[in-house]
């Protein structure tokens, strides 16, 4: 290890060949990690970047790369924020937090680090010295676009293990924002990705009038009675008049001097125009450089009649920019005002070791990146028209103000992404905060608006009423409709956010993944008892202090435990990491530094009827079981009990309609340890939670029944029928009878699979299909349990889901309650398998059997006595001889019953033929061939292959290295070949296409054959290279990656890797791993792949 740095490249930079390379490593609970890194950052003699001695070009550098510390933050700056660079370049996504305790001692990591063992000599390119007029016009050559508001970084990327330089371009391209990351030296595109979701003299207090159709009429108004104009104004005769809002902060408000109330505009004689220092309000319909301006009047109020009209007129909205004034102001004020309770030592609104908070500029009625949308784009925030009021209002109501206002927040301080996981903390801190501003508004608010309906309906929040809490919906104030966008209490009730991170997936949007955080947020104000404003200056100091680019969920969870020492005017350090603690583990996040143990375990509510499964842990290791069902019943079982472990590992119960469930099991096993598991339930009547849109609807018939069961049916286009329940046996097959006489008419069947009392396309069982004579078949999904559910039947024209609850044109529509039952079918042993070369032959276990009562399966494969109890006993190798042999699985329970079956099965294998491989002329085996071999997943551990040294007359070699790596890794293969003249290395380096080839085939299949899609061939410049000793004479390096197959544990784990040296190669590539050649060399390399 180089003593001055442990981030010290290695080789040319765009590559050399051989074990040449840089790592990116997690930092997550890597002590002998941290220790290093703080050498590295210690004061070191040797810091500069040197220009090389090699070359005289000024391209090429010698030095190494630097930690540069970004900002510290803290209550005793434990938050130490680092960003690697090489040279004067950053190096994209290697930025990461060490945190540390008030005594400098490093206690964790966050992000990643890039690490190293050699020195660096790397070539900075020439477009990294161009101008930014000069380098922009080459990168709209090369690309054929025409971006504005450009910005332009020069840094590098670590790429296959490699640096490389890149150009960061951020720009608007056909009205929306893009970042690209482009090869520096060719301009290739290796990243595109959408990138969004970015007091003076004169001031005087200002108003007007705002809001929409659902909220009313709302006049800002600084004082009673001052905003006349807007108190009179009707729309039309029908129309409510307005009603005042007034606000008023008595301490530590950024607008004291008025009392708090947050419409401030700057006055110059008779005009006033909205801009504060904390606020610039843009109307982007009129002039797009300036902030909006009017007459004042005697009370400084906004009133322009005609514009209001038109304005509600076209969007059902009032004025916009007086809307999104207010409630910027309101916003700012409310960060401003935690911000300095929680910094008071802090001087300045912007400190690169504390927060920073800068004037918000916002675009009202900017529909440039959608009319549907409202956005940040890291200098403004844009507000869209509501699809020109067609399908929401204007986007500048109090949810969406503070929701975009917030990613400034985030973009001023953490500065998170706008995708994966770490745009879900992004989304999610946008979504908390719109109701941590709420709550602020309600502590403050007066006037007759705060007594309106639609006032009172927006903060509800009953224990009572969960459907109707909109206080805890994200978008209300801004959908026509009474209904959320997203949801706190249950994230899942919008159809796509995760409750739990079990359900999390690659492909969710961040919107949907973010449905952890604020469900956390939820429980820590509703089961710990935190107020929202404490509860959001968590995540508000999280934001600040230790969130960074590129974090994960889990960072995000450990970023959040660690701000427990900031709260204990709350209480105790320890019982606030309690509740901190417990909040994310209920919801899968589980800190790095928690003291609980993760429970697997499947849990689902049917409606009212919570349901659990237990099947993770053995039931002899059990010595207690306690059952919390949420809603004040508690059970438990334990050793010595009459009753059996077996009636506990599976249980139901019926809970109240209409409550939030918090479920939680704990286990104990008999070594002392306990593991914790906690799932969220939301407990529905047993219903369809909505019924279809209908265009018009038509009733069809009367005569509708399932299983021969008639349906009692009214002259109605839709009916609920939840009186009686149809039985419904999963393994069978069902009808669905209607008359004939429709037969030119569709019919549609749906199973409310997860009882969240929605149908989505996903739940069809019966898909439009033509009702023909009468008779419709169905059968349900294996995955809906046992219970009840609901079925809908839509019987006449197609049906559709552009709506949440269904769409359909003139169908007739009936729900229905069924009680599906799963009879337990009999023990039934089974399985398949497949022959694979070599008489190696993979059993797949295919039986039918309970997985409570804790099955057991004995294989016996035919030969030798071999046997298994593996449930799964994958490979099984035979001997290499034709032969005939009878497999037989017993499987049985252990619960002890006497359930048992047994199936046997005779194969029949042929003797197996070999992949043989050599060199076709014994005499050219010593002229080019594999001299070195090392293979690695860490470059700090790269392994020479024993004997590799030389060649033999075939031309191929076979090594049982007696190497482990760890599954799933990449592991590459670097190659060294003999000494060739340098003319003939220049050959094959210069003309690599057709002179040259290094390729490596993982047998994943295990069936000897390295065939075409298991291979490497990858032909990079930065795959070969030379390395030469000033007499004409050099060795050929190369190097190759492939990642490691994912093996169970009871998996055969032994592999080989085939790698091939060739001089002119014949054969397609990736198609030679079983030809033969004229020069080169073979060597197959068997290695053992873990689990850990």
């Amino acid at each position: 290890m180089n003593k001055y740095s442990l981030f010290i490249a290695c080789g040319l930079l765009g590559m050399t060949g051989g074990g040449q390379a840089i790592e990116m490593h997690s930092l997550i609970n890597q002590p002998h990690v941290w220790s290093t890194i703080e050498q590295s950052i210690a004061p070191r003699r040797y810091e500069a970047t040197i220009q090389s001695q090699i070359s005289s070009t000024v391209d090429l550098h010698e030095g190494q790369l630097k930690y540069r510390l970004i900002k510290s933050s803290g209550k005793h700056q434990e938050y130490q924020h680092y960003q690697t660079f090489v040279g004067q370049w950053p190096i994209l996504g290697a930025r990461f937090v060490l945190i540390k305790s008030e005594y400098g001692h490093v206690q964790q990591g966050l992000g990643k680090a890039v690490t190293v063992d050699q020195a660096v000599r790397y070539i900075t390119p020439k477009r990294f010295s161009y101008a930014d007029d000069k380098l922009l016009a080459d990168i709209e050559a090369k690309l054929q676009i025409a971006p504005k508001n450009v910005q332009l970084q020069r840094a590098y990327e670590v790429i296959n293990n490699q640096l490389t330089p890149v150009i960061v371009l951020r720009g608007i391209i056909n009205a929306h924002m893009y970042r690209y990351v482009l090869d520096a030296k060719t301009l290739q595109v290796l990243s595109r990705a959408q990138d969004l979701d970015r007091l003076n003299q004169g001031l005087v207090a200002g108003g007007g009038i705002g809001g929409n159709e659902k909220l009313g009429a709302i006049c800002y108004s600084p004082q009673p009675q001052s905003m006349s104009n807007c108190l009179n104004y009707q729309f039309d005769a029908s129309s409510p008049k307005g009603q005042e809002l007034l606000l008023q902060v008595q301490d530590g408000a950024i607008f004291q001097a008025f009392s708090g109330y947050p419409f401030v505009v700057s006055r110059n004689n008779d005009t006033c125009t909205l801009e504060n220092p904390y606020v610039k309000t843009i109307d982007y319909m009129g002039d797009k450089t300036v902030a909006a301006s009017y007459q004042c009047g005697a009370n400084n109020e906004h009133f322009d009649k005609q514009r209001i009209d038109d304005q509600y007129y076209d969007y059902y909205s009032y004025l916009a920019v007086n809307e999104a004034h207010f409630n910027a102001g309101l916003v700012m004020q409310f960060y401003h005002t935690l911000l300095k309770q929680m910094y008071p030592n802090q001087s300045t609104n912007c400190d690169p070791n504390g927060f920073c908070l800068k004037q918000l500029q916002q675009n009202v009625g900017n529909n440039t990146f959608g009319n549907t949308q409202a956005n940040w784009d890291d200098t403004y925030v844009n507000y869209g028209t509501g699809n020109y009021g067609g399908t929401h209002y204007f986007h500048t109501t109090l949810d969406v103000v503070a929701h975009e206002a917030s990613h400034a927040i985030t973009h001023w301080n953490s500065q998170l992404g706008s995708a994966d996981q770490d745009g879900a903390i992004n989304e999610a801190f946008s979504d908390i905060a719109s109701v941590a501003v709420l709550d602020y508004l309600q502590s403050h608010i007066g006037g007759d608006y705060s007594q309106s309906a639609a006032y009172l309906d927006q903060i509800s929040d009953s224990v009572h009423n969960h459907q109707k809490n909109r206080k805890w919906w994200y978008g209300w104030d801004v959908m026509y409709e009474d209904k959320g966008a997203r949801f706190f209490e249950m994230p899942s009730w919008d159809g796509r956010s995760i409750d739990h991170f079990k359900d999390y997936q690659t492909g969710l949007s961040t919107y949907h993944i973010g449905g952890v955080l604020r469900k956390a947020f939820y429980e820590l104000v509703k089961t710990h008892g935190w107020s929202i404003e404490n509860a959001f200056k968590l995540f508000l100091r999280a934001n600040v202090e230790c969130f960074f680019p590129g974090a994960s969920i889990e960072d995000a969870g450990q970023c959040l435990l660690s701000q427990a020492q900031n709260f204990t005017e709350l209480g105790s350090e320890q019982q606030l990491k309690s509740n901190i603690d417990e909040t994310l583990h209920s919801v899968g996040i589980s800190a790095r530094s928690s003291e609980l143990s993760t429970l697997d375990f499947e849990g689902e509510i049917n409606y009212d009827t919570l349901h659990y499964r237990l099947a993770t842990v053995p039931a002899d290791d059990i010595a207690k079981l306690d059952i919390d069902w949420g809603d004040g019943t508690i059970e438990r079982w334990q050793q010595g009990d009459s009753a059996s472990v077996f009636d506990y590992l599976a249980r139901s119960r019926q809970v109240e309609v209409d409550d939030l469930i918090r479920f939680k099991l704990i286990v104990t096993l008999k070594n002392g340890q306990q593991k914790v598991g906690y799932r969220h339930f939301y407990s529905r009547a047993v219903d369809a939670a909505c019924e279809p849109y209908f265009n018009q609807g038509q009733v069809h018939t009367s005569d509708v029944s399932i299983n021969a069961e008639a349906l009692a049916l009214t002259n109605a286009r839709y009916q609920s029928l939840v009186s009686n329940a149809l039985v419904l046996n999963r393994h069978n097959e069902h009808s669905l009878i209607l008359p004939a006489s429709l037969s030119d008419k569709k019919a549609t069947v749906l199973v409310d699979s997860n009882r969240n009392g929605l149908f989505s396309a996903d739940e069809m069982v019966l898909n439009n299909q033509l009702i023909g004579s009468g008779t419709l078949k169905f059968t349900l999904p294996d995955t809906v349990s046992a219970g009840i559910t609901m079925l809908r039947v839509a019987i006449g024209s197609e049906y559709n889901f552009y709506d949440t609850c269904g769409h359909t044109k003139q169908a007739q529509v009936v729900d229905l309650k069924a009680d599906v039952e799963v009879p337990e079918l009999p023990i039934k042993a089974g399985f398949d398998y497949q022959i694979l070369a070599d008489n190696r032959v993979e059993f797949i276990n295919t039986s039918e059997v309970n997985a409570l009562r804790q099955p057991s399966f004995q294989w016996q494969f035919g030969f030798d006595g071999r046997t298994s109890a593996q449930r799964h006993p994958g490979i099984i190798d035979y001997p290499q001889t034709a032969g005939n042999y009878t497999i037989t699985l017993t499987v049985s329970y252990q619960d002890g019953s006497d359930d048992i079956d047994t199936i046997s099965r005779n194969i029949t294998l042929s003797e197996p033929k070999q992949c043989v491989v050599g060199i076709s002329n014994p005499n050219n085996a010593d002229t080019f061939y594999i001299d070195q071999v090392k293979m690695w997943t860490s470059i700090n551990n790269r392994r020479a292959v024993t004997g590799a040294q030389g060649t033999s007359s075939s031309g191929y070699a076979s090594f049982d290295t007696g190497f482990s790596f760890i599954r799933s890794q990449e592991l590459t293969v670097d190659i060294v070949s003999n000494e060739i003249n340098e003319s003939t290395a220049e050959r094959l380096l210069n003309n690599r296409q057709n002179e040259l080839r290094f390729t490596i085939w993982l047998d994943k299949d295990q069936d000897k054959k390295f065939e075409s899609g298991e291979e490497n061939f990858s032909d990079m410049n930065s795959n070969y290279t030379k390395d030469c000793y000033g007499n004409g004479r050099c060795r050929i390096k190369a190097s190759q990656s492939l990642f490691l197959p994912y093996v169970r544990w009871w998996e055969d784990n032994d592999y080989v890797i085939r790698a091939r040296l060739e001089e002119q190669p014949q054969a397609g590539k990736g198609q030679d791993g079983c030809n033969n050649f004229h020069y080169g060399e073979v060597s197959d390399l068997k290695f053992n792949v873990t689990t850990w």
